[in-house]
């Protein structure tokens, strides 16, 4: 099926374009942007997204979406983890 491709073509482009976004937060262990739930929201429907094209055999968009599932639960860890620390530096000012 064409949609197969076109749609996992669009995810993998979807996670190239949130690289630079976890490449930035991890060298300044900082996370400015969206909101906690913006993160938390993204991540479980993206899972879902990628559950559900499994079930239609649409393996590379599964993959795909998958993918940039992943990239976003990496964003959120990075979110929890740098916001804890700015909290931690803020209490000891």
């Amino acid at each position: 099926m064409w949609q197969d491709t076109a749609l996992g073509i669009i995810n993998f482009g979807f996670v190239l374009t949130l690289i630079p976004a976890i490449v930035r937060n991890h060298r300044l262990k900082d996370v400015e942007g969206q909101s906690f739930a913006t993160y938390i929201s993204t991540s479980i429907l993206l899972t879902i997204m990628a559950y559900l094209f499994l079930t239609l055999d649409l393996l590379l968009s599964s993959i795909a979406t998958a993918g940039t599932a992943l990239t976003w639960y990496i964003l959120l860890f990075q979110k929890i983890r740098y916001s804890s620390k700015e909290q931690y530096r803020e209490e000891k000012r």
